[in-house]
């Protein structure tokens, strides 16, 4: 039985959810549906980790293990199924292991609603969202310039500036606490040719499909990011090289099968695969996951090799 009052469930103007701890939609209302565009018997089971933003999804999982209760309360930017970025007003519950999630679009549809989601949710009585209408406007706009900063807007995945602070955050913790961290650098194959014959729109389309790709075969708490131009790099904590390895060469092969109008043919990836070495920094891993690309490349491109 749903958490949240029937009066919130077919309405468009305020988003609720439950998730599990991996993203996989266990339910939801019309307004977060109509957000990620899930419909029907499919959508009990989707992965919807890939539209949380700012905060990302793996925020919300490092809170899991905590006791019960509210562990976010603030803007929610979140990307729509066609790539927009979105700015609600949210909070996000940990309740028996589980994500509860409530967002508004619209403050005055939430205040008219807000009493009856107090009444059956006595637990949840901090969930009121009654800011006003100027200060709501104000904070959205604050919160969009904070997500499109982070975001290459062309493949949906994080920008340079998302890995470098990302990037910097995961070693840290991998080096206090023991634990792995992989990265994989990905370029596109004669990317420039893609360009030269076809023109940059059919680039970008290629582009963008790749991005699509990396966020559907990566976990909620993996980094992906645009490195620059067709170069991408995939930040994998808590993997060591053997599971890196395998993790690129699904991406590369899912790839292959992809058809994009109007290439004629599938456009492939070379993969540098390397796992963080004691007492290693940034650049230096980052500059072997780069040779073990460029090894690749060299060998006929279509790979993975490690570094």
């Amino acid at each position: 039985m749903p958490w949240f009052a029937p009066e919130l469930d077919p309405l468009l103007a305020v988003a609720v959810a439950t998730l599990d701890e991996n993203g996989a939609l266990i339910e939801a209302n019309a307004g977060f549906l109509r957000l990620v565009k899930v419909e029907g018997p499919q959508a009990v089971g989707a992965c919807v980790a890939r539209f949380f933003v700012q905060p990302d999804f793996a925020t919300f999982v490092r809170a899991l293990g905590g006791a019960d209760g509210e562990i976010y309360h603030g803007l929610l930017a979140m990307v729509d199924y066609i790539g927009r970025i979105r700015s609600l007003r949210g909070h996000v519950w940990r309740v028996a292991g589980r994500l509860r999630v409530l967002a508004e679009y619209d403050i005055e549809d939430l205040e008219r609603f807000h009493d009856a989601l107090v009444e059956r949710n006595h637990d949840y009585a901090s969930a009121q969202l009654a800011l006003v209408q100027t200060n709501l406007k104000l904070l959205q706009r604050d919160a969009e310039i904070v997500a499109t900063s982070l975001i290459d807007p062309l493949t949906g995945v994080g920008n340079r500036r998302k890995l470098e602070e990302a990037i910097v955050l995961e070693i840290s913790r991998a080096t206090h606490t023991g634990g792995k961290l992989c990265v994989a650098m990905v370029d596109l194959d004669h990317f420039k040719l893609v360009n030269d014959v076809y023109g940059h729109e059919v680039g970008d389309q290629v582009l963008a499909a790749f991005g699509g790709m990396l966020r559907r075969h990566t976990r909620a708490i993996d980094i992906v990011a645009r490195f620059g131009g067709e170069e991408f790099v995939v930040l994998m904590p808590h993997t060591g090289l053997e599971q890196g390895i395998i993790v690129a060469d699904r991406i590369r092969v899912a790839f292959v099968a992809c058809r994009i109008a109007p290439l004629p043919n599938s456009v492939t990836a070379s993969f540098g695969v390397a796992e963080l070495a004691a007492g290693e920094e940034r650049d230096a891993l980052l500059s072997r996951a780069d040779k073990a690309l460029y090894e690749a490349k060299r060998l006929g491109r279509n790979r993975v090799l490690a570094g």
